[in-house]
């Protein structure tokens, strides 16, 4: 009888590791939105099957092999961290959430340098000019759940690179608006409701809600040449982002090694692109 319940509870473990929750809860997609339409999901990819799942994108994980912290509750729901990192549901505490996709040597932008919108608050020509765009994309929201939509959208749109996100658009440890990360950076509006998602052309215009034409402040000069002082307790990164032909098999569970990097160098130059930085910190 004891081997009997011990089977079982061993059964149940091993059925959890594979659950999934029902996420998101409704859909977000407006009409210029890239790729695939989200309601077609079940019949495009069969099986349960996710649009990302045979894409190179690897989430960074802690040294330890666990996932970055605002990804801990979703990577303990969804089927693996991959899935967590590019769907959540993020624990970002309703404070919103921004990212950066940013040039990889190792992995081809496609249609990211098209579109390049921000420079970081740590360069000479991110603090002067508040239209500096040359460090890559920048995009946010003061919703949590606007984050699943966003990556989608701009995954299809091929604005490959490597992601940073953190926690916080107006509040939160080092927000966005606490004007010493980005000097700009783009908003996505939340879709109320399936009424609003079909009637909703873009989500990421015509709103004016955008972190623009405010710029880095001043008084954070002194980080020029320094990195970003970001709290990576609020940070998560994935390596490879974007849509690419030929992608692989990766499901998104081995850990990424965790590398040091060197600062970014002073911006005074407008001939060089900034470097990327590393996994963690060098922003």
């Amino acid at each position: 009888m004891i081997q009997r319940s011990i089977f079982f509870l061993v059964l149940s473990s091993l059925q959890l590791v594979n659950a999934d929750i029902t996420w998101p809860l409704y859909t977000q997609q407006c009409r210029d939105d890239a790729g695939s339409p989200y309601t077609d999901d079940a019949e495009t990819y069969p099986n349960g099957g996710k649009y990302h799942d045979n894409s190179a994108a690897i989430p960074v994980l802690q040294p330890d092999g666990s996932c970055a912290k605002p990804m801990q509750d979703a990577c303990t729901k969804r089927p693996n961290p991959k899935t967590a990192y590019l769907e959540g549901p993020i624990d970002c505490g309703d404070n919103g959430w921004y990212c950066r996709i940013m040039p990889d040597e190792n992995w081809p932008s496609v249609n990211l340098i098209s579109d390049v919108n921000f420079g970081h608050c740590n360069t000479t020509d991110g603090f002067e000019d508040a239209g500096y765009d040359r460090d890559g994309h920048c995009h946010g929201s003061d919703n949590d759940s606007t984050y699943y939509w966003w990556v989608r959208d701009h995954f299809f749109r091929q604005y490959n690179g490597r992601l940073r996100c953190c926690c916080g658009w107006y509040e939160g440890s080092e927000p966005l608006y606490g004007r010493r990360i980005a000097n700009r950076c783009d908003y996505r509006r939340l879709v109320t409701s399936q009424a609003d998602a079909d009637t909703c052309r873009d989500a990421n215009e015509d709103h004016n809600l955008g972190f623009d034409d405010i710029g880095c402040d001043a008084s954070f000069e002194d980080q020029i040449g320094k990195p970003i002082p970001e709290n990576d307790d609020f940070c998560w990164e994935v390596n490879k982002f974007g849509f690419s032909e030929g992608d692989g098999d990766d499901d998104g569970t081995e850990p990424v090694e965790d590398d040091d990097e060197e600062p970014e160098e002073e911006g005074d130059d407008d001939e060089e692109p900034e470097e990327e930085e590393d996994d963690e910190e060098e922003f």
